[in-house]
């Protein structure tokens, strides 16, 4: 059975689940790995329209709403005492180089925002943001002028950018999943004890990676549409927990632990 007729089957199947434990490591780790891409496909893509569609937009407010600036030597310079902001139809846009914001205060539900921060430029759309820190591009000096005309004729390299943001993106979230996993894993492991099934620590990794899809797959689904979900975390465990449960019960008995449970 190929890769993607698994991630259908382990939408809806826990008989097959159960049946994928068997299967090399090798396999398992290489849909993790797909399932981490799926779970960023909806920031990605929101990520790249707020980018393509703002580079002209911010080209245009770097000279005619920007207070003046200079980046060099890795800092945001100005004559400006505190933050701005500035809100519009298209974008909102954070200036500071006093290091009062971070970028963790560049946040946004559902528009796009972008900050020019005292080390780093962020940006910000559906929930997700991305930072580029000055210091990543040597000998880079920008002023008002030379950032609104290199957006202007650097388009191209808009999508060096974007695809740098999407490997920051994805490299960090597969962390995050297979850190995840590893720890559903061990919860496999006290529902098959419970249960009195027989497993080892990689068929119970394997069992917890598969039982993961239709968690992920409705939280994919929930974010194209951009609708939250409240609990989001809890909702995504109890599912995945759900899943694996149903897993297990579909792995019979050893036949020394039927004798046990008989006597």
């Amino acid at each position: 059975m190929n890769i993607f007729s698994q991630f259908i089957k382990s939408l809806y199947s826990p008989k097959h689940i159960a049946s994928f434990r068997f299967q090399g490591i090798g396999k398992a780790i290489l849909y993790a790995f797909l399932l981490s891409l799926i779970t960023i496909l909806p920031s990605s893509i929101y990520l790249t329209n707020a980018i393509l569609d703002g580079a002209d937009h911010m080209a245009k407010t770097l000279t005619t709403d920007f207070p003046e600036f200079e980046i060099k030597d890795g800092r945001l310079h100005s004559d400006e005492s505190l933050p701005v902001i500035i809100n519009d139809d298209v974008a909102t846009f954070h200036f500071d180089s006093t290091g009062s914001l971070n970028a963790n205060d560049i946040t946004s539900p559902t528009g796009v925002d972008f900050g020019i921060l005292k080390d780093e430029f962020v940006i910000a759309a559906d929930g997700e943001s991305q930072t580029i820190p000055y210091s990543m591009i040597p000998g880079l000096e920008l002023t008002n002028e030379k950032a609104s005309d290199y957006i202007k004729s650097a388009k191209t390299s808009l999508y060096i950018i974007i695809g740098l943001c999407m490997l920051v993106m994805y490299l960090f979230t597969t962390a995050i999943f297979f850190l995840e996993i590893t720890l559903l894993a061990y919860l496999t492991g006290l529902f098959v004890t419970s249960m009195n099934r027989k497993a080892t620590f990689g068929q119970q990794w394997r069992i917890a990676t598969y039982s993961f899809t239709l968690a992920v797959t409705f939280f994919t689904f929930m974010n194209f549409i951009q609708v939250p979900v409240i609990g989001d975390v809890y909702v995504k465990w109890f599912i995945t927990l759900m899943m694996i449960y149903l897993t297990i019960k579909e792995m019979p008995i050893p036949k020394s632990k039927q004798k046990t449970i008989q006597s």
